[in-house]
């Protein structure tokens, strides 16, 4: 089987916006129940009977209309009821709205899970739109996001399988590879995907004892479905409860301690600027600068978010993370001197 090149799968999901009112005025003349045949719509719309055709199979196989011929009535019908919404006039907020949202996925192009969302983010916009319109504003407008995920490893259909046994609550059985530990099996009740910059994360009860972890989807392999059945008997596993005190995609279980960070006056509008926790507390300093609290479990993803200001930030609490910020600028100065 001839597999389609690039050119011709766009020209089969993506339609002009003239193509597109052509498209939907042909499914209003079926929906009217009088049986229009090929010359009918030739007549109507002034196009020969290829591009008719084109855009019958495009009724059918892309936007998945249950389009027949009927030959009794010499004419074409749907066989169920079967409309979608018709293309919408972009105006400028939702052209960069759909720049943003495309620049976003690209992050993640470089994986096989980012470039099947690629394809379904065009797919699904140039059938809501009508057109590409929006790709003109790659020479107006320029989004910087942070650095691209490549991981050869990671596979649309483990992504898949665990998705689909999320959704009926089904034990997973796969080979886990840790870092600098050896890979072993696992059963896991699966409760939750997430993605942090462009790695993709299940969040589920390791079977063997009893708690929640995390693990890495580039690290799974060997994954099946059981087809065993569970039912989670403590609070439900929702991003709120499970992030509530995490500063990334840690989540660990035990009491939260209150980070508090003092920043300095030359650094304090960037962070009034933005919304780090959505549980930060912030207080003004007379110094000019601000101070900053928040409550995590694992002070994992902070510390380097910490390092990260310099002598712009000094941590006041607690102890432990004062020791381990304390250690780490040590040795990042050892390594510049003679």
């Amino acid at each position: 089987m001839n597999k389609a090149t690039p050119a011709a799968q766009k020209k089969k999901t993506v339609h002009t916006q003239f193509q597109m009112e052509r498209v939907f005025r042909i499914m209003e003349l079926i929906n009217s129940r009088n049986y229009p045949d090929v010359q009918r719509f030739i007549e109507e719309f002034g196009v020969d009977r290829r591009t008719i055709m084109r855009d019958l199979r495009f009724l059918r196989e892309s936007l998945g209309a249950p389009l027949v011929y009927d030959k009794n009535k010499k004419g074409y019908c749907f066989t169920d009821y079967f409309t979608i919404t018709p293309p919408k006039k972009l105006d400028e907020l939702d052209l960069l709205t759909l720049q943003f949202l495309q620049h976003s996925l690209m992050a993640y192009r470089s994986t096989g899970i980012g470039k099947k969302m690629l394809e379904s983010f065009e797919h699904m916009f140039g059938l809501l739109t009508g057109d590409t319109q929006w790709r003109e504003l790659d020479s107006m407008v320029a989004f910087r996001g942070e650095a691209q995920t490549i991981d050869p490893n990671q596979e649309l259909n483990t992504l898949k399988l665990i998705f689909s046994a999320i959704r009926s609550k089904s034990v997973l059985s796969f080979t886990y590879h840790p870092r600098k530990k050896p890979a072993d099996k696992r059963e896991v009740e699966p409760h939750l995907l997430a993605v942090h910059k462009g790695r993709w994360y299940l969040y589920g009860i390791d079977c063997s004892i009893r708690a929640l972890r995390t693990f890495a989807i580039g690290r799974i392999t060997e994954i099946k479905c059981t087809h065993k059945g569970f039912h989670h008997l403590g609070e439900p596993i929702t991003p709120d409860s499970l992030f509530r005190y995490s500063f990334g995609m840690m989540a660990e279980e035990g009491e939260p301690k209150e980070v508090v960070i003092d920043f300095n006056r030359d650094a304090a509008d960037l962070i009034r600027e933005s919304l780090w926790h959505p549980e930060q507390k912030l207080e003004n300093l007379e110094n000019g600068g601000v101070r900053f609290r928040v409550k995590l479990t694992s002070f994992y993803e902070i510390k380097p978010w910490i390092l990260s200001w310099g002598v712009y930030a000094k941590v006041v609490s607690p102890q432990e993370l004062v020791e381990e910020v304390s250690e780490a600028l040590k040795s990042a100065a050892c390594q510049y001197s003679r």
